[in-house]
């Protein structure tokens, strides 16, 4: 299982609570700070380790995410020869449906062009619910009952990867919406968290200051 990313927020209060945390124990062992503050210490590390199954719970939905987006195969076509062997895709772009469709380039043709379907599966929800609405139009027109026969059972099968796609999409809406929301309360507390330890670390940097100055006194 690959490493969770940790954005650069996360990787700067991690740092600090690592920063913190040694110093605050070898403190502790000399006895220049009283043991309330492994309470602290303790807090840093469930920090941590908040951050870190955060960063990892992250991953897993976006990387589920990715897949999802890339389960569409275009199988795209040259318009100009009809073929698919020399084809590059040199983008995507949105059509008139606002749908996100790959851009192509056909080096045998030397032809430009977009292939109008979706490159994604929340727009191909559309797409197919578009062309079966034609498809059942067509069919009340169509007069050879084989062509009827024939498009009923295609309608059919694209009704059930619809049924499939759906509550995948659908779950995949609300982790991400709840990813979201989780990241607005990790930034937050992120920040809070982070602003408090650099007044500690301040603090601690101040205790070798403090016992030269009551050394000095001493003498």
């Amino acid at each position: 299982m690959k490493q969770a990313a940790l954005k650069p927020n996360e990787r700067e209060l991690i740092k600090l609570i690592r920063f913190f945390s040694k110093r605050a124990a070898k403190l502790m062992e000399e006895g220049e700070l009283s043991a309330e503050h492994s309470q602290l210490t303790a807090a840093c590390q469930n920090l941590e380790t908040q951050l870190m199954t955060h960063a990892t719970n992250r991953s897993a939905i976006m990387d589920k995410r990715e897949r999802l987006l890339n389960i569409i195969e275009d199988n795209a076509q040259c318009p100009k020869c009809s073929k698919a062997d020399m084809l590059k895709r040199t983008g995507s772009t949105t059509n008139e449906y606002s749908w996100k469709c790959n851009t192509y380039k056909c080096r045998r043709c030397n032809t430009g062009f977009t292939w109008n379907r979706p490159n994604n599966p929340w727009d191909m929800v559309e797409f197919l619910e578009m062309y079966i609405g034609q498809l059942q139009l067509a069919m009340a027109a169509e007069q050879n009952q084989e062509v009827i026969n024939h498009t009923e059972d295609a309608v059919v099968q694209m009704k059930e990867s619809l049924n499939r796609l759906r509550p995948v999409l659908q779950t995949s809406d609300e982790e991400v919406d709840a990813l979201q929301q989780k990241e607005k309360e990790m930034d937050k507390l992120i920040h809070q968290f982070k602003t408090y330890l650099q007044i500690e670390k301040i603090k601690l940097n101040a205790y070798p200051e403090e016992e030269a100055e009551e050394e000095e006194d001493n003498q």
